[in-house]
């Protein structure tokens, strides 16, 4: 039984990614296009509340894409990475039940 991690596509170390073109990048541009070629296909299905969790999963890329940036000041500031994390938990939590 893998994880989720284990299952992304592409992987971290693919050919593709030996540049300046990197997984976050790709991440970027794929995101623009459809989340649901970033997000393993067993996350989308574990929930029938599809336009919650489509919602949170759009937070949780945004603001992990935002971490990686190389110039600091494009970066997303901690507490509000933190704030946003929060409000995500607080959205899933009804999820869970």
């Amino acid at each position: 039984n893998s994880g989720p991690l284990e299952r992304c596509r592409p992987k971290p170390t693919d050919e593709r990614f030996n540049g300046e073109f990197t997984l976050r990048q790709w991440v970027a541009e794929a995101f623009s296009l459809a989340i649901s070629d970033v997000i393993d296909d067993h996350l989308l299905k574990q929930n029938n509340s599809e336009t919650i969790l489509n919602e949170l999963l759009v937070m949780i890329m945004e603001t992990g894409l935002s971490c990686p940036k190389k110039a600091p000041t494009e970066r997303m500031d901690m507490k509000e990475v933190v704030a946003r994390l929060k409000t995500i938990r607080r959205k899933a939590s009804p999820l869970e039940e």
